[in-house]
C-alpha cells in the first residue's frame, strides 16, 4: 500500500513473460475468427452474384434475403464464439498468473465467493429479484480480513405468457466483515436509485398501468366494482411500498457535494453520521473512480459492509481478448480495482477489533 506504483511495476514485470506467451495464443485465435467471418461474407456475395441473374425478380429477392440472413447468422455465431470461449480465456490467463498474484494479493482464490442470496437480501441494497447470474467471482484476504467479490446480474421476470423482464442490478458486489459492531442498518445510494429495500420492481409499473383503468372503469356504473378492486390493489401496493420506506429515515449530511451525489438512509441517525465521515466520503468517491462508474451504493448492517457498484465494464481482468495483452493499461486497471478494496478496508481499520 505504501509503495503502490513500485509494487505495480514489480507485479507487471513478473507476469509479463506469461502475458507474452498468452498473447501469441490470443492473436492466433482472434485473427482466425476475423478471417472466417470475412470468408463467409465473401462466399455469400459470390453465391448471390452467380445465382441472382438466373432467377426472376421475386425469387432473386427471396434468395438474396435467405443468403443474407444465413450469412448474418453465421457471422453472429462466429462473433459469439469468442465470447463463449472468453471465460476460458480469462480463467486460463488468471490461472497462469495465480502464483504471482498471490504474492501481491494475499490468498486470492478465483471461482469462489461468499456473496449469496442471503447476504444480498439482508443488505437491502437491491430490489426484489428472481433470477441471478454470477460471472467472475473470487475471495481474498487483506490484513487477516477476508473479502468476497462477485460480478452479478440480477433480473426480475414476471410470470405468465407475456413475461416482462426488469433489470435490477448489473455490476460487482464487494463484501467483507466488520470487526466493529454496527448496531443500526445504514444505506448509502447514488441519487435517484430507488431499486433498494427488497421492493418488487414490477409493483410500481403495475400501479402505473392500473390507474388509467381505474379512472376509465369508474365512469361506467356497471364497471365500478372492477374499478374498486383495482383501486384496492393499488392501495395495497402503495402501502407496502410506504411501510418498507418508512423503516429507514433520511440522513442529511453537512458535505453538500456528497449530499448532491448520494442519498443516505439509516435506522440510527447518530451512528450513520459516525460512519460517514469526510474521509469515508473521499474513499467512496475513489472507489467509484477506480471502477469507472457513477452509480455505487453501500450497506452497513450486523457485522457486514457491502458495496454494490453498477457497471457494464468487465472488471478484475488482466487482459482483453480483443486487445493486445502487452498493454499495461488492463493490468493497471486490475491492480487499481484491488487496491481500491484494500483502501476501503484500511479506512475502517478492520484489522483492529475496536467498537464504534
Amino acid at each position: 500500500m505504501e509503495n503502490k506504483a513500485e509494487n505495480f511495476d514489480k507485479l507487471y514485470n513478473e507476469i509479463l513473460p506469461v502475458l507474452q506467451k498468452y498473447e501469441c495464443f490470443r492473436r492466433a485465435k482472434f485473427y482466425k475468427c476475423i478471417f472466417i467471418e470475412i470468408g463467409i461474407i465473401l462466399a455469400a456475395a459470390i453465391i448471390y452474384y452467380f445465382v441472382s441473374p438466373k432467377l426472376d425478380a421475386d425469387t432473386s429477392g427471396f434468395v438474396f434475403t435467405l443468403i443474407f440472413i444465413s450469412a448474418m447468422a453465421c457471422i453472429a455465431f462466429l462473433i459469439a464464439n469468442p465470447v463463449l470461449s472468453y471465460k476460458d480465456f480469462k480463467s486460463g490467463l488468471k490461472c497462469r498468473c495465480n502464483k504471482m498474484l498471490k504474492k501481491y494479493f494475499e490468498d486470492i482464490k478465483w471461482g469462489k465467493s461468499d456473496v449469496n442470496d442471503y447476504l444480498i437480501k439482508e443488505s437491502q441494497l437491491f430490489a426484489e429479484y428472481n433470477r441471478i447470474y454470477y460471472d467472475d467471482k473470487f475471495t481474498g484476504n487483506y490484513r487477516d480480513i477476508p473479502y468476497s467479490v462477485a460480478e452479478t446480474n440480477m433480473l426480475y421476470i414476471t410470470s405468465g405468457k407475456r413475461k416482462m423482464v426488469f433489470p435490477v442490478f448489473k455490476g460487482v458486489i464487494i463484501s467483507f466483515y466488520s470487526n466493529k459492531k454496527i448496531k443500526a442498518h445504514t444505506l448509502i445510494t447514488s441519487k435517484g436509485d430507488s431499486s433498494i429495500r427488497n421492493y418488487n420492481p414490477a409493483n410500481l409499473f403495475i400501479c402505473a398501468l392500473l390507474l388509467p383503468v381505474i379512472f376509465a372503469y369508474f365512469r361506467e356504473p356497471e364497471l365500478r366494482p372492477m374499478s374498486i378492486i383495482c383501486l384496492i390493489s393499488v392501495l395495497y401496493i402503495l402501502i407496502d411500498f410506504f411501510i418498507k420506506w418508512r423503516r429507514f429515515k433520511g440522513v442529511k449530511l453537512e458535505d453538500l457535494k456528497f449530499d448532491k451525489r448520494f442519498s443516505v438512509y439509516s435506522k440510527d441517525q447518530i451512528e450513520a453520521r459516525y460512519l460517514i465521515t469526510p474521509a469515508f466520503m473521499e474513499r467512496l468517491n475513489n472507489l467509484r473512480t477506480a471502477f469507472g462508474t457513477k452509480k455505487i451504493k453501500c450497506a452497513f448492517f450486523d457485522d457486514q459492509i457491502v458495496f454494490a457498484i453498477s457497471t457494464n465494464k468487465d472488471l478484475f481482468e488482466l487482459g482483453d481478448f480483443h486487445r493486445s495483452l502487452l498493454n499495461k493499461k488492463k493490468v493497471k486497471e486490475f491492480y487499481d480495482e484491488i487496491m481500491a478494496i484494500y483502501n476501503m478496508i484500511d479506512y475502517f481499520k478492520l484489522d483492529e477489533k475496536t467498537g464504534l
